[in-house]
């Protein structure tokens, strides 16, 4: 077979990476992680290769066992694997599929670690000592690790002009807990002092940026009230005004928060100040300590901080063990590896055969018991892992939670699995789990045919109509397949199907109407659209009001997916299909470059290069069609070089989404279209 000049050097970038001598340092700028790499977190890690000129997708192959299996295909240069085993080798491949046939990859291989390793940072509350430090990793299993590196006497200011902020982030942590607040008050003198509406939130704001750049999640927590109570047995708290800071910045960047100033005031008013006591110790001088914690004090919030954080980051939940008298926790059980035969990620794309075996059925329980009274799913779940008694008890109690959305394939997957495994059992559980989801997906969608991220509504961006992350699109498809009754959907009665057909064309309408319009000419989409005036609106600090370079592509794909298509349809996918080819982007492609100097290890930087294949911008400017990026301050910028490291390497900016819709699909519609 003839190849070009730009599958040679693809391939030859493949050869150098190879497991040898000769390239072994050079693995690092082609693939993350990197060949022979150990130590990789088992909760953190997207694999990312750089991408081939011309390369129309890539073939992603990855497992346990060399050669892995193939995951799939797909167009961006980067895969989730999902939560990895503790003290395993993986195995990955990726084939570059090229106009001129599929370059097969070497595979690479690495090592996780052997634990989920957790940073604390904070002053005294949060110690080992006396605060409630030691009562949170009595809480952990054994394949989790804990550098405590919280000072007495320290805020959120002193903390890092002492160097210990620079400490944490060298320990390599998967995830940091940051508390701060009791020695940010006024009278801690210049060196500690911080005001909490404007620099402690910027000390906040610090610490996100720099443990997302290092590669960790961070969590903030809002302060430990101390034990001062009323005449009337209630906690009487003065640190109120950090605490609503810690929760402003969480909320602005989009972060995990777990409010231990209310948790811990809601305990100690149920409790009242007898008990209250026996959470403190003693000075020197025989009185009471009310802010720090004895071993009591300890244990009991460290189990808030526990049991919130595997709330707030369900990721964690295998590595967060209860007491065994705890209904609350959904752990398996101290040592289980969390990681079952087939994880939700992989869940829809099994043989058929599979969705009848006793594994199906025990995930399908699972599915059932996440979905919520209103009919819908949480995201963020991985619902293949198995629940014991516990876990079934604390599930269950959070059935009337309002948190079913759309987001991130979530109700939207449960839907589909569901209609597999109906299919294959005839179990009337399953069926009965899939209607009621079904009926959520109706009763959420806006009279004007769109549909919000989150149902019950939410008083934030996540009620304007959202394309982000083709969750409008999923939708679509459910609907319009159980409209058709066709697959898996069969099943599905006759007034539901003609609800279902109905709410797909509101929902066709509702695009064709929010497709944006520059000097009277129709282009593409937002990512979300105003749910009332269907304007372009921001969704988070680095997502503004533009046309979308990703999202229009699952747009027009579904709306080339209808059967009869009427000429208002026709005009829309035909606009869109201008507009993504008018703002292709020639001569220009992503490099990954290793950096030692940055967390991580690489950078990713735009350089020229005539040869490259065309790529697009995640974002354009609407009215100018220039691409635009932003970091967490929310500026918008005209090159990813002007954003943060953190966002520059954690946010897909460009990519080739485009390229089989107008290689492959767009014309294969237009011959079809116009055979009719």
């Amino acid at each position: 077979m003839r190849m070009g000049r730009h599958v040679l050097i693809f391939a030859l970038a493949l050869l150098l990476s190879a497991p040898s001598a000769l390239a072994a340092d050079q693995d690092a700028s082609v693939a993350v992680p990197r060949h022979g790499a150990a130590d990789v977190s088992l909760i953190n890690t997207t694999l990312t290769w750089p991408a081939g000129p011309d390369a129309i997708s890539y073939n992603v192959y990855f497992g346990t066992s060399s050669p892995p299996r193939l995951r799939g295909n797909q167009h961006g240069t980067s895969y989730d694997p999902g939560p990895l085993d503790f003290a395993t080798a993986y195995y990955w491949r990726v084939d570059a599929v090229m106009p001129a046939g599929v370059i097969e990859g070497p595979v690479w291989t690495f090592t996780t670690r052997a634990t989920v390793r957790f940073v604390l940072v904070g002053d005294s509350t949060v110690t080992d000592d006396s605060g409630w430090g030691r009562g949170f990793t009595a809480r952990l299993t054994s394949h989790s690790s804990v550098a405590n590196l919280a000072r007495n006497g320290r805020s959120s200011k002193s903390f890092i002009d002492e160097g210990h902020w620079g400490s944490a982030l060298a320990q390599g942590a998967d995830v940091i807990l940051i508390q701060f607040g009791h020695n940010d008050m006024p009278g801690k003198g210049a060196d500690r002092e911080t005001d909490p509406a404007t620099s402690y939130r910027t000390y906040l704001a610090k610490y996100v940026d720099e443990a997302r750049a290092a590669g960790a999640r961070p969590v903030i927590v809002t302060s430990l009230a101390r034990r001062h109570f009323t005449g009337a047995g209630t906690i009487a708290s003065d640190l109120f005004p950090y605490a609503d800071a810690a929760k402003a910045v969480a909320a602005e960047k989009d972060v995990p928060v777990v409010d231990l100033h209310a948790a811990s005031i809601a305990l100690l008013d149920r409790l009242g100040p007898k008990a209250g006591d026996a959470f403190g110790i003693l000075k020197d001088d025989g009185t009471l300590d009310r802010t720090h914690l004895s071993t009591a004090g300890s244990q009991a919030f460290g189990a808030i901080v526990a049991d919130e954080l595997r709330k707030a980051l369900p990721v964690l939940a295998p590595y967060i063990r209860p007491p065994a008298n705890d209904p609350r926790s959904g752990a398996a059980g101290p040592g289980s590896r969390p990681s079952p035969a087939v994880p939700w990620n992989r869940c829809l794309d099994q043989p058929a055969s599979w969705y009848g075996s006793a594994d199906a059925v025990r995930i399908a329980d699972v599915v059932r018991l996440y979905q919520r009274s209103t009919g819908g799913w949480p995201k963020n779940i991985d619902m293949a892992t198995p629940l014991g008694a516990a876990g079934r008890t604390a599930v269950e109690a959070a059935r009337s939670d309002m948190d079913s959305t759309i987001d991130n394939g979530a109700t939207t997957t449960q839907l589909r699995f569901l209609a597999l495994v109906y299919g294959a059992t005839r179990d009337e559980r399953f069926r009965e789990s899939f209607v009621a989801g079904l009926d959520y997906l109706l009763a959420a969608q806006y009279r004007n045919g769109g549909w919000p991220q989150y149902f019950p509504l939410r008083d934030d961006y996540s009620r304007h109509i959202t394309f982000n992350d083709d969750a409008m699109v999923r939708v679509l498809e459910v609907l319009r397949d159980a409209g058709r009754a066709v697959g898996p959907y069969s099943f599905v009665d006759a007034p539901r199907r003609g609800r279902a057909s109905e709410a797909v064309a509101r929902g066709v309408r509702l695009i064709l109407a929010a497709q944006v319009h520059v000097k009277d000419r129709l282009t593409a989409w937002c990512a979300q659209h105003d749910e009332v005036t269907l304007e372009p609106r921001k969704a988070r600090a680095y997502e503004h009001p533009s046309l979308s370079g990703c999202e229009s592509v699952g747009i027009v794909s579904f709306l080339m997916s209808l059967p009869a298509p009427d000429a208002a349809t026709v005009s829309a996918i035909e606009a869109a299909v201008a507009w993504l080819r008018q703002v292709r982007l020639e001569g220009l492609r992503v490099e990954t470059r290793p950096d030692a100097a940055l967390p991580g290890g690489f950078d990713r930087v735009v350089v020229r290069d005539a040869a490259a294949a065309p790529m697009w911008a995640r974002f354009y400017e609407i009215g100018t069609n220039r691409p635009i990026f932003s970091g967490r301050d929310g500026a918008v910028r005209y090159e990813m070089a002007a954003i943060e490291h953190e966002r520059r390497v954690n946010y897909a900016w460009y990519g080739s989404w485009p390229e089989a819709l107008l290689e492959r699909e767009y014309p294969e519609w237009k011959r079809a279209y116009r055979n009719r």
